[in-house]
């Protein structure tokens, strides 16, 4: 495996731009790149897949354990250059106030190598104060918190057996603090560096613990950029590995849920090939390579894309699309036919519950609410999940005949999980982006509608409030919300409360009618072994009742055999 994390002080520094830019070049140049967002995101997801073409996947420490991870990254990964995309500032986590969930954290699990994208407008020698607060800060941070959160489990498992824990803060931290102390008296000589000739001094042992290993510069002048970067190598000893000026051409935009899919921007596959174009001319390949080549804490080989051949497949990162059946899948698991709404309305996706669903039986049928009349034929189950409803609201009322069969299908006691969008698109009627009023599939009663700012934003933690068909109480699930519309249902129509990780507030949420469970959360499966089990169970059930026999019918071993509308 090799590969980088693109990271940056801040939202809006350029970490898309560069990242869309690196995986076009890297494609073009014959790697076989793919592609991670950090973080619960789906749009630069999106990006990723539907413009680049370019396999994608989340990395998560709030959701996941750092073992899933690793073994998420090193699926298939030695055919594949990793360029992951982080998640806001490279220390920004959970509640403003940790690292918990940053992508320092999951960079320092993986022994990602980090690339800081720093913006450069408006700004030159002050530029050095922060990219040296940004290589020293790790070493600052308080030891409580990293105590927060620590993974023992991972830690013990891998320390017991003499191995290098990549995400082992907890044990670093007294040798980070001496390193703080023993800077406050090192003897240095400006610009220049150590001069002390102690191969041990903080100066080498913090580079250990820091996964920034290059500097990126965005938006900065050719004349500053051929100033600046050898003051930055000479005093951090770090190497800046390039630049991007001003580009003019670039009109991506500001993107949130409910606005367009990446690739109904005017324009945007040739403004990309114009991004690379910039980024050859720009961009040091060999020091790139080298840091990439540090990928998992030790230099590897970097991959060089491979021409397909007889035979030849390229497995998703995620595990989700693969040209064989799962290795991994008990032959004895009863089969279900699961259908997945995928298309410009109902796109948002993790692939890690598509995986979790599979790998319980389930055989994954795509089809489209917009495009197709009715349900395929056949399916014992149902995933709705979020999307853009809102702005096909007028195409989605007109098809009749699709709303009447999702209906038909849940009075029938199918199982359906929706979320977002997808639960919008189960109410009785919904407020389009255009202020119209159209009528939905009227499962759950309730009105959609424009709620003008963010309703809720961030990780929860939810759990049920009773019994539920795929949850009981007492366990939890973890999630996310973002969403800018909502439902005027009251409150006890809520069966779940969900709750900040830090902070305290939470909230009710989700409705249950039957075999239905929906809500504006967007759920991580993996989470909540049990709901995943239960639900699948119940579509083996739902099946048995209308006299499937899945598991004598393997349709010659394909996994997807409904028809697939892609994004």
């Amino acid at each position: 495996m090799a590969g980088v994390m693109i990271a940056a002080p801040g939202s809006g520094s350029g970490k898309t731009m560069v990242t869309c830019g690196l995986l076009t070049l890297l494609k073009r140049k014959g790697y076989n790149p793919a592609a991670f967002k950090c973080g619960p995101d789906y749009i630069d997801g999106l990006f990723h897949r539907r413009v680049l073409g370019v396999e994608n996947g989340n990395l998560d420490s709030f959701f996941e354990t750092g073992t899933h991870m690793r073994q998420k990254l090193s699926r298939g990964m030695e055919r594949h250059f990793v360029v992951a995309e982080g998640v806001m500032g490279y220390f920004d986590g959970l509640g403003g106030v940790s690292v918990q969930g940053s992508s320092f954290e999951i960079g320092s699990i993986l022994g990602l190598p980090a690339i800081l994208v720093v913006d450069g407008r408006g700004a030159s020698l002050s530029l050095m104060a922060l990219i040296q607060g940004f290589l020293e800060y790790d070493a600052m941070l308080e030891g409580k918190d990293e105590e927060k959160t620590h993974n023992k489990t991972d830690c013990d498992a891998e320390c017991a057996a003499g191995m290098q824990y990549e995400g082992c803060r907890k044990r670093r931290w007294k040798e980070n603090e001496e390193n703080y102390r023993e800077k406050k008296s090192h003897t240095s000589n400006g610009l220049h560096g150590c001069v002390c000739g102690n191969t041990d001094c903080h100066e080498s042992k913090g580079k250990k613990n820091n996964n920034i290993r290059g500097i990126f510069f965005n938006r900065m002048s050719p004349m500053i950029y051929n100033r600046i970067k050898p003051m930055v190598e000479e005093l951090f000893r770090i190497p800046v590995i390039g630049y991007l000026p001003e580009l003019n051409f670039l009109h991506v935009g500001s993107r949130h849920l409910g606005l367009v899919l990446p690739d109904e921007i005017d324009g945007i596959r040739e403004q990309l090939e114009q991004l690379a174009d910039r980024m050859d001319e720009n961009l040091e390949w060999e020091p790139l390579l080298k840091i990439a080549a540090e990928a998992g804490g030790r230099d590897r080989e970097v991959p060089v894309r491979e021409e397909a051949g007889a035979g030849q497949q390229t497995g998703n990162v995620a595990g989700i699309k693969t040209g064989n059946k799962l290795g991994n899948e008990p032959g004895n698991i009863p089969h279900f036919r699961l259908g997945i709404a995928r298309d410009e309305a109902f796109c948002f996706y993790y692939e890690d519950n598509l995986r979790a669903m599979e790998q319980a039986g389930a055989r994954l049928v795509y089809f489209s609410l917009l495009h197709q009349e009715k349900l395929p034929d056949g399916l014992d189950g149902l995933i709705l999940g979020g999307g853009y409803p809102e702005n096909h609201g007028e195409a989605l009322a007109a098809n009749r005949t699709m709303r009447d069969s999702v209906a038909a299908a849940a009075a029938s006691g199918m199982p359906i999980l929706a979320e977002c969008g997808g639960y919008l698109y189960l109410l009785d009627s919904l407020e389009g982006a255009d202020g119209t009023v159209y009528p939905m599939a009227g499962v759950l009663k309730g009105h959609g509608y424009r709620a003008g700012k963010t309703g809720r934003f961030g990780y929860i933690t939810l759990g049920p409030n009773r019994c539920l068909p795929y949850l009981r109480e007492g366990e939890e699930i973890k999630g996310h919300e973002f969403h800018y519309w909502d439902c005027d249902c009251g409150e006890d129509e809520f069966c779940m409360t969900a709750a900040k990780p830090k902070g305290g507030r939470s909230w009710p949420c989700m409705r249950t009618a039957k075999q239905v469970m929906a809500g504006f959360p967007h759920l991580y499966y993996p989470s909540c072994p049990g709901l995943v089990r239960r639900f699948a169970g119940q579509c083996v059930e739902y099946g048995q009742r209308h006299d499937r026999k899945h598991d004598r019918q393997e349709r010659n071993g394909q996994e997807h055999d409904g028809e697939e509308h892609e994004l």
